[in-house]
């Protein structure tokens, strides 16, 4: 009897890669199928709907699916509710606007993520625009280019939309910003941050100019950093004295540090308030307070463990700095949004009428929620447990379970995990 030869290595990696392209496209006329079953009324976009109950996600001609159902789908995906809805907004694009598109990857003879980058451009293109890229670019987009995909975007809203090509004309200059990343900072701790921009080309010239200036007077007067490293401190010179504006607004500029003395006995970090609740070495911190200009507010220690209340349904203001930097972000399963950017939830809901009757203004009772997940708490069947401080134990309406616990030392972000299998269909 003759033995069946074993795969190759290689034979086997080729298996691997169709079976994944395989399940992806599984994934995706799942999703399309949730969203039948999760429609709401009005169940088509057309240019005079708005909301009607539901989310839009797609473009005019994809169906309205319900909101919070939408975050239970993101939640089971393992992604943030902003980033499932992204998905099912470009698998809906791809199953009803791009149908020839679709159709070469439900026949796995476009990969998904290709797909998807078209999908990304013409999301927001009305819908004879979209059924123009779609013609175009089915019969050879697993060959395109990302400019060739660019090009016939730019053509269709040339022929089908030119009030969009005008208005993303005028938008350009709106799209100008510039951004200091200070809840990305570099793992572990290395008292970096990363700053991403885009100027005007007059902007950036200048910004150029003076970065170059200031990056060789410090090398002039003796500094042995690199000229990367001389770079970026002659940003921070410009940033803490405005060395290029002739501005008189009353600020004397300088570095503002505001301490929480949350220090690990077992690590040389230390935890600061403005740099999104990171952890920097005592080194760095060290370093910044000896530099000209720096103003450091050092907060007394606040127990984040102790149980702090208020009979008012306003919580007091070291309750709510104690909640904050207890949870530092949104507590919903895979959410990460910053204190700042959160109501404080009671868990158990505040009865104003009766407040004997209803959830305590108490250190247990409160939680960060982000609007967008506030609202789900709120409105939807999403409810939650905190079985200890910093512990949030989540059902969806599906009935599936999430933990959210942040990392263990003071200032990692939340980490996300089912809490056991799928409920029974």
């Amino acid at each position: 009897m003759r033995k069946t030869p074993m795969p190759t290595a290689l034979q086997v990696v080729a298996d691997a890669k169709s079976a994944a392209a395989a399940a992806e496209v599984v994934a995706l006329q799942a999703v399309v199928a949730w969203a039948t079953e999760y429609r709401v009324d009005n169940s088509v976009v057309d240019d005079t709907t708005f909301g009607a109950g539901g989310v839009i996600l797609g473009g005019v001609g994809c169906p309205l699916v319900d909101e919070f159902a939408a975050y239970d789908l993101a939640a089971v995906l393992g992604m943030s509710s902003d980033g499932g809805c992204t998905y099912v907004a470009k698998t809906l694009e791809l199953r009803y606007r791009l149908r020839r598109i679709w159709e070469q990857v439900v026949a796995l003879k476009v990969p998904v993520w290709k797909a998807f980058v078209v999908c990304e451009r013409t999301l927001t293109l009305s819908f004879e625009a979209a059924r123009y890229v779609d013609q175009m670019l089915a019969p050879t987009l697993r060959s395109c280019s990302f400019a060739q995909i660019e090009r016939t975007v730019a053509q269709a809203i040339d022929l089908y939309d030119p009030e969009e090509a005008e208005r993303r004309r005028l938008k350009a200059a709106d799209d100008r910003d510039f951004q200091v990343h200070l809840g990305q900072h570099n793992a572990p701790t290395d008292g970096t941050v990363e700053v991403t921009g885009t100027l005007s080309t007059e902007d950036a010239l200048d910004l150029e100019a003076a970065v170059k200036l200031g990056a060789k007077a410090l090398g002039d007067l003796g500094c042995e950093e690199s000229l990367g490293a001389r770079r970026s401190m002659a940003v921070g010179e410009m940033a803490r004295t405005q060395l290029t504006l002739d501005l008189d607004t009353g600020d004397t500029g300088g570095r503002g540090v505001v301490i929480y003395a949350h220090i690990d006995a077992d690590s040389p970090h230390v935890s600061i308030d403005n740099i999104g609740g990171g952890d920097v070495l005592i080194e760095q911190l060290k370093d910044w307070c000896q530099t000209a200009g720096t103003t450091v507010t050092i907060k007394p220690v606040i127990d984040l463990n102790q149980e702090i209340s208020t009979q008012a349904y306003v919580p007091t203001a070291k309750l709510v700095e104690q909640v904050r930097l207890r949870d530092q972000s949104c507590v919903f399963p895979q959410c990460t949004r910053r204190a700042e950017h959160c109501d404080l939830d009671h868990r158990v809901p505040f009865d104003k009428n009766n407040p004997a009757d209803g959830g305590k203004t108490s250190t247990s009772n409160l939680s960060l929620l982000c609007r967008k997940h506030h609202r789900a708490k709120t409105f939807s069947t999403w409810t939650y447990d905190s079985p200890q401080p910093g512990v949030y134990d989540w059902t969806s309406p599906s009935g599936h379970r999430f933990r959210v616990v942040r990392g263990k030392r003071h200032g990692r972000l939340p980490i996300t995990t089912p809490l056991d299998d799928p409920p029974e269909p």
